[in-house]
C-alpha cells in the first residue's frame, strides 16, 4: 500500500495526530495542520521508521565512482533524461532553484545548481549524490515521492527533519512500464515561496517528468505500432500526449502514464483489448497512414491522435538527410548518405514540426547560421511527402540569373505532391517575392495534400518585414508555424554530439581507431561554437586528417579554436566555464547584453558569473 492508514476510533484522539501537533507547534508551524500526503508520511517516520525530528541522521552521499556506476547501468534513460533536466534548471536558475534527477533509490545522480547557492544548500546536505529515501531521512520531496508514487510539494516545516525544515522541494515521478518508478524530478530553493508560486513551478516540473517518460516509453516501444493521442489538437508539446503501443494485430500493450488521464482508465484495463474497437475506428489500423492526423471517438469524447510506424517499417530513414552539392538554384533533392543526430531535444522539434506540416501549415525553420537548418528541412520534407512527392530546394541568394521564378517553378512540379524549401529568403529580390505570393496563393493544391511550403532563415519572418526585405502579404502567407532551432552551444548533450560527429568523421575517412585525448576534449567541451555544427564538422575532420597515430591532440585542432581555450587550466570547472565566457564576450564585442542572449543564459546570471570570476582572480 502506498499510503499508511489512519485508524481513529470514534471518542478517542489519535495519539500520532497529537504528537504531530505538538512537533509543529515547537516549530511555530500554521495551526492549520500538515496535508493528508505530509501527515501520512509523518506518521510513517514516527511507527514505521522510529525516527525522531530533531535527530534524522544525514544523507548518505554516493561517492563518483558510485553515481558514474549508476548512470552506465541506466545510460539510455539517462541520455533521454540529461537535456530535459537542463532546460528546466536554465528556466529556473534565476530564482535561486537547485534541479536534479534521482534514481529510484533516491540519489541525485544528475545535479544542476547555480555555484552561489550551493553552499547554502549543502549545509542541508543536498549534494551531488546524496540519497533521500523516506525511510533514511523522513518526510521529504524526492523520497515520499518515490513512496506514494505521485507528484509531491514538501514546504518548508513540513520536512519531518529540523535540519531541512527550511528547503521547499518539489518533485514528480517519472514513470515507466507498468507504472514502476523510473527516476525523480527534483526542484528544491532554501528560500520560502508562496503556495501559488509553487503551484506554478509544480505543474512546470511534471511537465517536464512527462516529456521524459513519453520520449523514453517511444524508445522502449520503437518497434511496435503507436497512437500519440491529444486531447487539444492546437498543443504541440510531447508532456500533453498520451501514448499507447500497440502490437501487429492493433490490440494494446503499454501505454504512458498519461493516457490514463486522458481516458479516466488504469492501462491495466486497457491490455489486450483492440484500438479499433476502442476508439470506434471505421478501418483498420493497417490502413491509417503514419504520421497523419485522425479522429478518435472514446466514451463519447473526440480526441486526436497521430498513428506512429516502428523505424523498422519507416520508408524514409530519419537519420539521413537529403543533400547534393548545388549546380543551381533550384533543384529537386534525393537522398544522400549524410547522418544527421537526432538528440531528444532535435526529435522535439521534429515532431512539433511534422504535427504542423501535416495539417497543411507553411512551416518557417530559424536559427544561426550553421545550426543544420537545411538539413532539418529536408529530414521533415521526407518524413511528411515520402519518397513519391517531389522535394524542390529553391537557393534565393543564387536566384538572380536563373529566370523567371514561376516558370521554373511550374517546370520542376510535375507531380500532384511537393514541397519547396525555400533558403536565405531574406535574399530574395521583390519581383521574385511577388512571383511566389502568386504561385502560393493562386494553387489550388496548396496544403496537406497539395504543395508543402518549408522556408529556411537565420531572422524572423517579421524582422524582415520591418526592415523591409520582405513583403507583408508574403510573410503573413509563410507564417503558418516556426521551429527554432538551439545553438550548438546550448545544446544539454554536447559531449554526445561532438562524440557522435567524431565517430562518423573518423570513419569516413577511413580511421576508425582514433581516439580524442583528453585535452582536445575539453577544448571541445568548453569552445562556443560560432558556426555551429558546420564549425564542429569542420574542426573534426581537420582533426582527424591531420592525426597519424592513436590519439587527435591539440596540435591537430584548428590553431584559432585552441588559442580561445587551451592557454587556460581547463582541469577546473570554473576555469573552462570562465574561458567559455572569455571567448563570447570577445565574439559579440563585450556587450555583456548580447554575450547573454548569445549563451542562453539572463543578463544577471552572467554578471554575477562575471563577478565570481573577478573575484577568484583577484584571490
Amino acid at each position: 500500500m502506498w499510503e499508511t492508514e489512519a485508524i481513529e476510533v470514534r471518542g478517542f484522539a489519535d495519539p500520532l495526530t497529537s504528537e504531530i501537533k505538538n512537533i509543529l507547534r515547537s516549530r511555530g508551524a500554521p495551526e492549520s495542520g500538515l496535508p493528508d500526503l505530509v501527515e501520512q508520511s509523518w506518521k510513517r517516520c514516527l511507527t514505521d521508521y522510529n525516527l525522531l525530528p530533531d535527530a534524522v541522521p544525514r544523507a548518505s552521499v554516493l561517492s563518483h565512482s558510485e553515481i558514474r556506476d549508476v548512470m552506465q547501468q541506466r545510460e539510455e534513460f539517462m541520455r533521454i533524461a540529461e537535456p530535459e533536466i537542463e532546460r528546466l534548471f536554465r528556466r529556473l536558475v534565476d530564482n535561486e532553484y537547485l534541479v536534479s534527477l534521482a534514481s529510484p533509490q533516491g540519489a541525485m545522480v544528475l545535479f544542476r545548481c547555480d555555484y552561489q547557492y550551493l553552499s547554502d544548500l549543502a549545509g542541508s546536505g543536498v549534494i551531488p549524490g546524496s540519497v533521500w529515501s523516506e525511510d533514511q531521512q523522513g518526510t521529504n520531496g524526492v523520497g515520499t515521492c518515490l513512496r506514494v508514487g505521485k507528484p509531491v510539494i514538501i514546504a518548508g516545516t513540513e520536512h519531518y527533519g529540523s535540519a531541512i525544515q527550511r528547503l521547499t522541494c518539489l518533485t514528480a515521478p517519472v514513470l515507466g512500464k507498468n507504472g514502476v518508478i523510473e527516476s525523480v524530478i527534483n526542484v528544491t530553493t532554501a528560500r520560502n515561496g508562496d503556495a501559488r508560486m509553487n503551484r506554478m513551478v509544480q505543474d512546470i516540473v511534471e511537465r517536464s517528468a512527462r516529456r521524459i517518460e513519453n520520449t523514453y516509453f517511444g524508445r522502449m516501444n520503437r518497434r511496435n505500432l503507436m497512437l500519440r493521442i491529444i486531447d487539444n489538437g492546437e498543443v504541440a508539446d510531447i508532456a500533453e500526449e498520451g501514448r499507447l503501443a500497440l502490437d501487429d494485430n492493433g490490440r494494446v500493450i503499454d501505454g504512458s502514464s498519461f493516457t490514463s488521464r486522458l481516458l479516466g482508465q488504469d492501462i491495466e484495463n486497457l491490455a489486450g483489448k483492440s484500438a479499433e474497437d476502442l476508439f470506434e475506428l471505421s478501418h483498420s489500423i493497417s490502413e491509417i497512414r503514419p504520421e497523419t492526423p485522425i479522429l478518435l471517438n472514446y466514451r463519447g469524447r473526440s480526441l486526436q491522435a497521430v498513428l506512429t510506424v516502428p523505424e523498422t517499417r519507416q520508408r524514409w530513414p530519419i537519420s539521413l538527410i537529403a543533400t547534393r552539392p548545388a549546380e543551381s538554384a533550384m533543384r529537386t533533392v534525393d537522398l544522400a548518405e549524410e547522418s544527421m543526430r537526432i538528440n531528444p531535444i532535435l526529435s522535439q522539434a521534429l515532431d512539433r514540426a511534422r504535427r504542423l506540416m501535416s495539417v497543411g501549415l507553411p512551416l518557417v525553420i530559424t536559427g544561426e547560421s550553421g545550426s543544420g537548418k537545411t538539413a532539418f528541412a529536408k529530414t521533415i520534407a521526407r518524413c511528411c511527402f515520402g519518397e513519391d512527392s517531389e522535394i524542390v530546394f529553391i537557393d534565393c541568394a543564387s536566384l538572380q540569373n536563373q529566370g523567371d521564378l514561376a516558370t521554373l517553378l511550374q517546370r520542376r512540379l510535375t507531380g500532384q505532391k511537393a514541397c519547396l524549401l525555400i533558403d536565405r529568403i531574406d535574399e530574395m529580390d521583390e519581383a521574385r517575392q511577388t512571383a511566389l505570393l502568386a504561385l502560393l496563393e493562386n494553387d489550388r493544391q496548396t496544403g496537406a495534400n497539395g504543395i508543402g511550403v518549408i522556408v529556411i532563415s537565420t531572422q524572423d519572418l517579421d524582422y524582415l518585414v520591418r526592415d523591409n526585405r520582405m513583403r507583408v502579404d508574403l510573410a503573413h502567407r509563410l507564417k503558418g508555424g516556426q521551429v527554432g532551432l538551439p545553438p550548438l552551444r546550448v545544446v544539454p548533450d554536447l559531449e554526445a554530439t561532438i562524440l557522435d560527429l567524431f565517430r562518423f568523421e573518423r570513419e569516413s575517412l577511413g580511421k576508425p581507431h582514433l581516439e580524442l585525448d583528453d585535452d582536445s576534449r575539453l577544448v571541445l567541451l568548453n569552445y562556443h561554437w560560432p558556426g555551429n555544427m558546420r564549425e564542429l564538422r569542420n574542426c573534426l575532420r581537420h582533426a582527424v586528417a591531420l592525426a597519424d597515430g592513436k590519439q587527435i591532440g591539440l596540435e591537430h585542432l584548428p590553431d584559432n579554436i585552441v588559442e580561445e581555450i587551451a592557454r587556460k587550466d581547463l582541469t577546473a570547472r570554473s576555469q573552462s566555464e570562465a574561458s567559455k565566457i572569455e571567448a563570447a564576450l570577445r565574439y559579440n564585442g563585450g556587450n555583456v547584453s548580447l554575450t547573454a542572449r548569445y549563451l542562453g543564459v539572463s543578463r544577471a546570471t552572467l554578471y554575477r558569473k562575471i563577478q565570481i570570476q573577478k573575484a577568484r582572480g583577484e584571490a
